[in-house]
């Protein structure tokens, strides 16, 4: 694995992960619908809207794997969560199949498993649960990957992201928070490591964490952070134990009032209809 392809460069996690992955490979084509900062010297810049098959076929031509963070980060409307999150994973996919890339570490969600209770703590092979219409396309993304797996051999891990912050802000972090180095260390061990279709939730080591990485030993992830460092600086998670402000894992996106920002999801659409 030396020419990696980063989607979703401009945004708050794949500008995290540049660094990291050019400090690695030999080289990084990133891409966004946004134009992006210069950085490392090995890195390759396009400009690319995944729901556009031609110009992703183009995108990943001659890359060995793919680190897919592109697409609508949050809850929204089926118009922008469609191109943004659906069609954009099955044009993704194809066009790795056709271009021979051998493996995608992408971003899926904990919101995929968002409706299961704070109060059980769940492995990889939990039964999906999406709590709002961007999990429902995290989910797709999982099953499309199993089945381009089961059927073509293209390995893939996703990461069943929970919160990414350099600290955890509030109670629901502590169970949910990943340093963004952990987050780096995870999608490095997806590039190199023995995978065939398979999850990993993407969490820093917290003891009051709902997840468990297990049945993927081979992938040798090894968080270095942790949630309980910041418990004094968290107000309403006094030692002892708290209430949960949330009845599901999921948080506010379990809440049926829960929308979104339909301005930001707005934004998002006049971006792509740029030519």
């Amino acid at each position: 694995m030396k020419r990696i392809l980063l989607t979703g460069a401009a945004g708050k996690l794949g500008r995290r992960l540049r660094a990291p992955l050019a400090g690695r490979f030999e080289l990084v084509r990133i891409s966004d619908l946004l134009e992006m900062p210069a950085g490392a010297a090995n890195e390759e810049h396009v400009l690319c809207d995944l729901s556009d098959f031609s110009a992703v076929k183009e995108l990943v031509a001659g890359v060995d794997a793919i680190v897919h963070f592109g697409g609508y980060p949050r809850e929204a409307d089926w118009e922008t969560i469609i191109p943004a999150n659906i069609i954009s994973t099955t044009n993704l996919w194809e066009a790795a199949l056709v271009a021979g890339v051998q493996r995608i570490v992408y971003a899926s969600s904990n919101h995929v498993i968002g409706f299961h209770p704070v109060d059980r703590e769940i492995g990889t092979d939990a039964e999906p649960k999406p709590d709002s219409r961007y999990g429902v396309s995290k989910a797709f993304a999982e099953t499309v990957a199993r089945f381009y797996y089961e059927k073509y051999g293209l390995q893939s891990l996703g990461l069943r992201i929970g919160r990414c912050e350099d600290k955890p802000s509030d109670s629901r972090m502590l169970s949910t928070w990943i340093h963004p180095e952990d987050l780096a260390q995870l999608v490095v061990r997806g590039i190199e490591q023995p995978v065939a279709a398979d999850v990993a939730y993407g969490v820093s080591r917290n003891a009051r964490g709902w997840w468990r990485n297990d049945g993927l030993p081979e992938l040798g992830y090894e968080p270095a952070h942790s949630a309980d460092d910041y418990l004094g600086e968290i107000p309403d998670a006094q030692k002892g134990g708290e209430t949960p402000r949330w009845a599901f894992q999921g948080g506010p996106f379990a809440s049926a009032q829960y929308v979104g920002d339909p301005l930001r999801a707005a934004n998002f659409l006049r971006a792509a209809a740029k030519p």
